[in-house]
């Protein structure tokens, strides 16, 4: 999978956020506030990790089911995509 604009995460007070930088700052006006579980997926995507790895990791972090993980990951990855972001 591959990160399409510049963003980066940052925690600030407890909350998290991709922030744009570079030229990506001219096409987004704000920032993107994420989840705890959010955060864990976007750390790993910038790792390399592919939609089924997210998946695991969800179930391992949450004790969740496969399904409910996917699900989990999908609409993650979807919101990302919509966004140009990957």
């Amino acid at each position: 999978m591959e990160i399409k604009k510049q963003v980066i995460l940052r925690s600030v007070a407890g909350e998290h956020m991709l922030i744009p930088v570079g030229e990506t700052v001219f096409e987004y006006n704000g920032i993107f506030m994420m989840t705890e579980s959010g955060k864990l997926l976007w750390e790993n995507i910038e790792k390399g990790a592919e939609e089924n790895d997210l998946k695991e990791l969800l179930m391992q972090e949450y004790e969740i089911d496969s399904e409910t993980a996917l699900n989990d990951v999908k609409e993650f990855l979807e919101m990302l995509k919509a966004f140009g972001i990957i």
